[in-house]
């Protein structure tokens, strides 16, 4: 079960329940985040048709040509039905959750739909020579832009992050990277390149004031005189929380094969998460059809935070729910990571 298979049913539901033209059914992402309480997903199709199937006028139309697609679809689910919205909300079988599950640890065909193994290289500006703090900041959003494109949208697949050890040193922080003569080259020796990534992309607008932030202790342009939270190695960085992050997951992957199974984890932090790795693909998309890298870096936070969350739910809780952790979260959560810092051309570290 993936998103893309999910939005490939409900578009099929509504060409048999309408009768319509393939052709002209739009292309509806279905999200965990939309999804009523109790569901895993929900697909916001019936709205986008009502036109096509001719009770526009109507004001519950919407609400009515979802529950008749959720009638389409119920066969094949758990649970499936419509709301007033108009939207479907589709709830899992155990087997289909599972595979959703294996198949998000393989996170470039995950967020893209494609495997990456065409050769290529990949662009990435050395920030240190762009001078001006500002100028490279506008080189690591143009890079990240450039990386979410050809991973997208280009006509060869591209090739992948690769699965070889990755360690926490940064060349600019010790020293020996470059000589730290520009406003930018400094700004790097105190904060890092990864973490510099991650600021220059995580807020919104392209021409911020040098002031702006982006969260407490969080400048827009950390500098080597102003580097603020970018540059602690703590979760008041979103970059090091993020990195973190991955490597724990791939530390816990590697951990569970070597028989040490999996922590306890709640359900309700069990179904955020795969509430979380679900979304990823829509929200690249979002960030790749918007030229927002934003959107991504947002979208890594909330699936570090949701891994956290999960990872750390206390023993005792996790026992009276009589909850069983799924062994193969910790990969999934790491695939989508590495490729979503990939992107972003931040390095993901493989051990803690």
């Amino acid at each position: 079960m993936t998103p893309w298979s999910l939005e490939a049913e409900v578009r099929g539901a509504a060409v048999r329940a309408f009768d319509l033209d393939p052709q002209q059914v739009p292309f509806a992402w279905p999200r965990a985040e939309q999804a009523q309480e109790g569901h895993d997903a929900a697909s916001p199709l019936a709205p986008r048709i009502v036109r096509l199937v001719g009770t526009s006028r109507a004001k519950d139309a919407p609400a009515r040509v979802g529950g008749r697609l959720a009638e389409e679809l119920r066969p094949g689910y758990a649970g499936v039905s419509g709301d007033r919205r108009g939207f479907v909300n589709v709830t899992f079988t155990a087997e289909q959750r599972t595979r959703m599950v294996r198949a998000a640890a393989d996170g470039p065909r995950w967020l893209t739909g494609r495997t990456w193994t065409g050769e290529g290289v990949w662009p990435r500006t050395a920030l240190h020579e762009a001078g001006p703090l500002a100028q490279a900041r506008r080189h690591a959003r143009a890079d990240a832009r450039a990386r979410i494109t050809l991973a997208l949208d280009s006509d060869d697949p591209p090739p992948g992050p690769g699965q070889e050890h990755v360690g926490w040193r940064d060349p600019y922080r010790d020293g020996d990277e470059t000589e730290l003569l520009s406003e930018a080259a400094r700004a790097l020796g105190a904060v890092g390149e990864d973490s510099a990534r991650v600021a220059f992309c995580r807020s919104v607008p392209e021409r911020p004031r040098d002031s702006e932030t982006t969260g407490n202790d969080l400048p827009v342009l950390p500098s080597a005189d102003r580097p603020g939270a970018w540059s602690r190695l703590t979760d008041a960085n979103p970059a090091f929380r993020l990195r973190y992050a991955h490597a724990h997951a791939t530390s816990q992957e590697r951990w569970t094969a070597q028989g040490s199974g999996p922590p306890a984890a709640c359900p309700v932090h069990a179904a955020s998460l795969r509430g979380r790795l679900f979304d990823g693909p829509s929200a690249l998309d979002s960030a790749a059809r918007r030229e927002e890298p934003h959107i991504l870096v947002r979208y890594l936070e909330g699936l570090a935070s949701a891994y956290d969350d999960w990872r750390t739910c206390p023993r005792a809780a996790a026992r009276a729910e009589g909850a069983a952790a799924d062994p193969a979260l910790p990969a999934a959560v790491a695939g989508v990571l590495r490729t979503g810092l990939f992107l972003l051309g931040v390095s993901a570290p493989t051990r803690l």
